[in-house]
C-alpha cells in the first residue's frame, strides 16, 4: 500500500464527550501507554507520530503509527493498539479504517486465544508478551466478545 490513511474521517469514539478533563487525562495515558508500546521495538524509520484514530477511555486507544521519511512508502503505517488487549501493532494493509483495524485486531488476540484453547503451536499467531494460559485466553476472548459487540459498532 502507498497511499496513506486518510486520518480526517477518524471518529475518534463519536458521540463520545472527550471534552471533559477526566476523558482528557484517559485519553492521554492510552497515548502515554501507546507511546511506551512502540518505543518498546527498534524501527528504521523511526516513529514520527502517533495519530488517534479510535478510544474508548480507559478502555482501548486504537493509533495510526506513522514512520519517518526513508522507508518503503508500504511500510509507511501501522495501527498499534493497547488498553483491553495486550498491546499489538499489524499492517494497515487489510485495514483502511478504525472499525476494519479493531476487527483485525479481535481477529489476532481470537486467533491467540483459540491457539492457547486448542494446544495449537502458537509460532505462527501474535507474539503477546502473557502466558499462554487457558485462563489468559478466555479473559482474552471475553475482552474481543466485548470489543466486538461494543466497540467496533462506534468506530
Amino acid at each position: 500500500m502507498s497511499a496513506r490513511i486518510d486520518t480526517s474521517r477518524f471518529p475518534v469514539g463519536n458521540d463520545l464527550d472527550y471534552a471533559g478533563e477526566e476523558e482528557r487525562r484517559r485519553l492521554a495515558a492510552l497515548t502515554d501507554e501507546a507511546w511506551s508500546f512502540v518505543r518498546g521495538w527498534r524501527w528504521d524509520p523511526p516513529v514520527a507520530e502517533l495519530v488517534l484514530a479510535f478510544a474508548v477511555a480507559p478502555i482501548l486507544g486504537l493509533f495510526l503509527m506513522r514512520f519517518a521519511p526513508g522507508g518503503r512508502p508500504e511500510d509507511a503505517e501501522r495501527w498499534v493498539v493497547v488498553g483491553a488487549l495486550p498491546s499489538m501493532h499489524f499492517e494497515t494493509d487489510d485495514a483502511q479504517t478504525p472499525a476494519r483495524a479493531l476487527e483485525l485486531c479481535c481477529a489476532i488476540a481470537q486467533d491467540w486465544a483459540d491457539g492457547v484453547l486448542t494446544g495449537r503451536d502458537l509460532s505462527d499467531s501474535y507474539p503477546f508478551p502473557i502466558d499462554p494460559t487457558r485462563a489468559n485466553a478466555e479473559r482474552l476472548l471475553d475482552r474481543v466478545e466485548f470489543i466486538r459487540e461494543n466497540l467496533i459498532p462506534l468506530a
